[in-house]
C-alpha cells in the first residue's frame, strides 16, 4: 500500500506562528479531500496541544519549532507531534474533578480532556534526543 500524502512542518511555539501552520494544514487536508468536520477538529486539536505548551511546557532554553507532520489517510488524519519541553504523556494526565460550571473560578484543566474527545492518543515516547513524540489520529466518526 503506497504511504499516505505527508506535510511537515516547524511550528514557532508563539501565539503568531500558529494561525498561519493551521492555515497551510488546512489547504493540504483540503487537498487531499479530507472533510470539513475532520479539519475543524484537527485545527482544534493542534491549536489546544500547542496552547498548552505555550502555556504548560518547561524548556530548558528559548523553545525551538514544534515539529509536527500531517498524513492524511482516507476517513483518518494522522498527526506527530514532537517537541522539546519536560517529558509529558498527554494520556497520564488527570482530567479536571467535574464538569465546569459558571460559577467555576479556575483556568483552563479543559484543554487535554478536548484532546481526548476529538482524537485518538495512539503513543507516546521520548526521544533519545530528549523531544517529546505524540502520535494522534483524528477520523469523521
Amino acid at each position: 500500500m503506497p504511504e499516505a500524502p505527508t506535510l511537515s512542518l516547524a511550528i514557532p511555539l508563539a501565539r503568531e506562528g500558529l494561525a498561519p501552520a493551521l492555515d497551510r494544514i488546512e489547504a493540504f487536508l483540503v487537498a487531499r479531500g479530507a472533510a470539513e468536520g475532520v479539519r475543524y477538529k484537527v485545527r482544534l486539536v493542534l491549536d489546544e496541544l500547542l496552547a498548552n505548551l505555550m502555556a504548560h511546557g518547561r524548556f530548558a532554553g528559548p523553545p525551538p519549532p514544534i515539529r509536527v507532520e500531517v498524513a492524511a489517510r482516507q476517513a483518518t488524519v494522522l498527526l506527530l507531534l514532537e517537541d522539546a519541553a519536560e517529558p509529558f504523556d498527554p494520556r497520564l494526565a488527570p482530567d479536571p474533578p467535574g464538569p465546569p460550571s459558571l460559577a467555576d473560578d479556575r483556568l483552563g484543566g479543559l484543554g487535554l480532556p478536548l484532546v481526548r474527545r476529538m482524537a485518538e492518543i495512539r503513543g507516546y515516547r521520548r526521544l533519545p534526543e530528549g523531544w517529546n513524540r505524540t502520535e494522534l489520529a483524528i477520523s469523521a466518526g
